[in-house]
C-alpha cells in the first residue's frame, strides 16, 4: 500500500506535503507534517477540509486501536482511504457553491481592432464596462450558471480614408447578455448583444460620412472556453483568430489588434 498511488495533478499553488503518512502500528501522525499541510494549502477553507480528512483517520484507528486498524486488509484501508477522499470532495464542492453564491462576479471587456486595405486605415474600439453576474449554484450540479446584463460601446479611434485622416464622433450602442458557466475550477463565457440607437460620422479633409446602423441587429457567439476560473483572470485574444476577422479578411483586408476580457471574483467576507 505504501507504493500505491492514484493518478491525479498537482493541485493548482498546493506547496505542502504530498503524503501526511501514519506511523505504522500507532494512531499518530507527525505534527510538522500537519503544519506544512497546512501553510501549504491554498487557503485556510482547503486546508481546513485536508486536515479534517486526516483527522478522521486518527479519530477511527483509536476507536479501533492501532492493532486492529493496522491488521486489515488493502481493500479496507483502500476502501476507508475513498470514503475520506469522498466527504473531502463533498466539503470543497460545498466551498466552490458558497463562492459563487455568495461572492461577487464581475466581467468586463475591451476590443480595439485594426482594419487595414487599400486606402483604408481604420481602428475601432469596443468597450463594455463591468457588468456583476447573478445567479446560484444548482444543488444537484458541480456546475452552474450565472448571468449579467450590460451595456457595450463601439467608437472610432483613429481612421484614414483615401489618404485624408478623419475624426470621428459618435458612437454605436448594444445591449449585452452574458452567461458565465463555471464548476469552480474552469469557466466558459457566452454573449449576446443586441443593437440600439447610435450612429458614428466621419469628418474628413474633402468629405463626411454617417454610418446608418440597422436597428435591433443581433450578434452571438462564445467568448471563451475553458479558461482557468480565479480571483482575477486577464484573459487576451488576438482579434486576428476570432470569427468576424475571417470575414473581413475575405474581402482583402487585414485585421490586427487585441481583444481583452477581466473576470473578476470577490470572495464572501473579502
Amino acid at each position: 500500500m505504501r507504493t500505491f498511488k492514484l493518478p491525479h495533478n498537482p493541485a493548482y499553488a498546493y506547496s505542502g506535503p504530498l503524503t501526511v503518512d501514519m506511523k505504522f502500528g500507532s494512531c499518530e501522525q507527525k505534527p510538522v507534517d500537519l503544519e506544512a499541510l497546512r501553510a501549504g494549502s491554498q487557503c485556510k477553507e482547503i486546508a481546513d477540509i485536508t486536515l479534517a480528512h486526516e483527522a478522521a483517520h486518527r479519530e477511527r484507528c483509536a476507536r479501533a486501536t492501532a492493532a486492529v486498524y493496522w491488521d486489515r486488509l488493502p481493500s479496507q484501508i483502500a476502501a476507508e482511504e475513498a470514503e475520506r477522499y469522498r466527504e473531502q470532495a463533498n466539503a470543497m464542492r460545498a466551498q466552490l457553491k458558497r463562492i459563487v453564491d455568495e461572492g461577487t462576479i464581475t466581467v468586463e471587456a475591451k476590443m480595439e481592432p485594426r482594419i487595414k486595405g487599400q486606402q483604408f486605415d481604420v481602428t475601432y474600439s469596443f468597450v463594455m464596462p463591468s457588468i456583476e453576474m447573478e445567479g446560484k449554484s444548482s444543488p444537484g450540479s458541480d456546475s452552474w450558471t450565472v448571468n449579467g446584463k450590460g451595456k457595450q460601446s463601439g467608437k472610432i479611434k483613429n481612421a484614414k480614408i483615401g489618404g485624408m485622416t478623419c475624426k470621428s464622433s459618435g458612437q454605436l450602442n448594444d445591449d449585452v447578455d452574458m452567461a458565465l458557466d463555471t464548476d469552480g475550477f474552469v469557466m466558459n463565457l457566452k454573449s449576446k448583444s443586441t443593437g440600439r440607437p447610435g450612429d458614428v460620422k466621419l469628418r474628413c479633409m474633402g468629405g463626411y460620412g454617417m454610418s446608418m446602423r440597422p436597428q435591433g441587429e443581433a450578434g452571438s457567439g462564445e467568448v471563451f472556453a475553458a479558461e482557468r476560473f480565479a480571483s482575477e483572470a486577464d484573459i487576451s485574444q488576438d482579434v486576428s483568430t476570432m470569427p468576424f476577422a475571417n470575414i473581413v479578411t475575405q474581402g482583402g483586408m487585414s485585421v490586427s489588434g487585441k481583444h481583452t476580457v477581466i473576470v473578476r471574483l470577490v470572495c464572501p467576507g473579502e
